[in-house]
């Protein structure tokens, strides 16, 4: 009963991942050029806009392709909170340090305020570490289920 819990927990959390791993890369390719503009006003990241530009939407496409397959799933859940860790320091670091807020989202991510999009980060950083854990953890008691058998 533990197991499958945990695994409806995970695959609801990987289901969001991928959503928003595709959202966004898609979006961001779509919007490649105001994308790679409002990149380029970022104070902390004109020096490295273009090749930010470039790499950003396909690192979240390739995150959203190893969370689609189990062989693949707990890179996938790695590079999400990687990812999502990254993104949350951002947020914050332009919160508090930047004298400018360009917004290079899209979507429904453009209409949340800095703060929002701070809370939202740091809420989807929790939950994919606690699929990290909760995948870990299901990988043990199965461990213990087959040592059993």
């Amino acid at each position: 009963m533990k197991l499958r819990a945990f695994n409806l927990i995970i695959e609801a959390i990987t289901a969001v991942l991928l959503l928003l791993w595709i959202y966004t890369g898609l979006n961001k390719l779509i919007h490649y050029d105001k994308f790679s503009f409002e990149t380029g006003r970022s104070p902390f990241l004109q020096h490295i806009a273009p090749l930010v530009a470039m790499i950003l939407p396909a690192g979240e496409l390739v995150i959203a392709a190893l969370l689609i397959f189990r062989r693949t799933r707990v890179m996938g859940l790695y590079a999400s909170l990687f990812l999502m860790t990254l993104f949350t320091g951002y947020v914050y670091v332009m919160l508090h340090y930047a004298y400018d807020l360009p917004c290079s989202c899209g979507g429904i991510i453009e209409l949340l305020t800095w703060e929002q999009h701070l809370v939202v980060n740091c809420m989807l950083t929790l939950l994919t570490a606690i699929a990290i854990l909760l995948q870990s953890r299901m990988t043990v008691l199965n461990r213990q289920t087959i040592s059993l058998s």
